[in-house]
């Protein structure tokens, strides 16, 4: 009985398990990148979520293709209440960066900013990175990082997100060499 309940534990635990995705040279989307770690790949197409110890404790969220009209976190529109959400052509760098600033905090998140906006480039296409800050409803400081372009008519985004404490430093140098592996 004993053995019968360790194999069901067991299966019922490789059902709740993610894909791994190993260190190197990856595709995603269409995007091709190179890791320095192994993540937890948690999404799907076109809206994956990385992981290294859960989605609170660290997220790279990698967004591709977001058509104009479309809600910048692919989100369920929600009418009036998220028309500052949604994608747009021909938005500036800064356009862009408060889209998605706004989409954060109509996800209830609070005191978001992004700081340090830059030019960039992902997937050859123009576009820029930026920092992000901001708390949960907890009140928990969580900071970020942000790459993104929307120049080719379609957003495009990766962002890293973790509680600023701890999280956040510790995979930072990781992220970092995924971003500039994109910026080729």
């Amino acid at each position: 009985m004993k053995s019968f309940k360790l194999a069901l534990a067991c299966l019922l635990l490789s059902a709740c398990s993610s894909p791994l995705v190993q260190p190197g040279p990856q595709t995603v989307d269409g995007l091709h990148l190179r890791t320095p770690i192994a993540w937890s790949d948690l999404g799907r197409s076109g809206q994956r979520l990385w992981t290294r110890d859960g989605m609170l404790l660290n997220a790279l969220r990698i967004y591709t293709d977001i058509e104009p009209g479309e809600h910048v976190f692919r989100a369920r529109l929600r009418g009036k209440k998220d028309e500052g959400a949604r994608f747009r052509t021909g938005l500036s760098e800064i356009e862009i960066s408060e889209l998605i600033v706004e989409g954060l905090r109509g996800s209830g998140l609070s005191n978001v900013e992004a700081l340090e906006l830059r030019p960039s480039t992902l997937n050859g296409h123009p576009g820029f990175r930026a920092e992000l800050r901001f708390d949960n409803a907890s009140g928990l400081h969580y900071r970020g990082l942000l790459l993104a372009e929307g120049s080719d008519g379609s957003l495009s985004f990766l962002m890293y997100t973790a509680p600023a404490e701890f999280y956040f430093e510790r995979e930072r140098p990781s992220v970092e060499a995924i971003f500039d592996s994109l910026a080729r």
